[in-house]
């Protein structure tokens, strides 16, 4: 067992000192590595004006994102969820209803991979 005491971008030291290559970046969506300056920066500065809000409502950084996004993907709507989990769910039900709407009923297998991780809830 390891114990991790600190990081810095890819790299991490556990409390024996010794170092790391963290080659998951950290895990599920803190895949950003670890003390990140502009990250930090960016999210420091953020929670000083709204740290977080339900997603019943918008934001003006939420909106700037989505923006991006369909600029460069060239899709028309974004979906913001709170975990890989629920990312996963919504991309099933897509996949499924448009599956059905297009070639009608029987088709609704899903594929998987064996021995992997696709987050958290029965469906995934």
């Amino acid at each position: 067992n390891v114990c991790f005491e600190k990081g810095k971008g890819s790299l991490l030291w556990d409390v024996d000192g010794k170092e790391y290559i963290d080659l998951g970046s950290g895990i599920g969506v803190t895949a950003f590595g670890v003390d990140d300056d502009e990250w930090t920066d960016a999210v420091t500065k953020q929670s000083h004006a709204l740290n977080h809000i339900s997603n019943l409502y918008y934001s003006l950084p939420q909106i700037e994102l989505a923006k991006q996004l369909c600029a460069k993907t060239g899709m028309k709507k974004v979906f913001f969820s709170n975990s890989g989990a629920e990312s996963n769910e919504c991309a099933i039900k897509a996949a499924r209803k448009y599956s059905h709407d297009k070639y009608g009923e029987g088709r609704h297998i899903i594929v998987t991979l064996v021995n992997s991780f696709h987050g958290r809830t029965i469906t995934t």
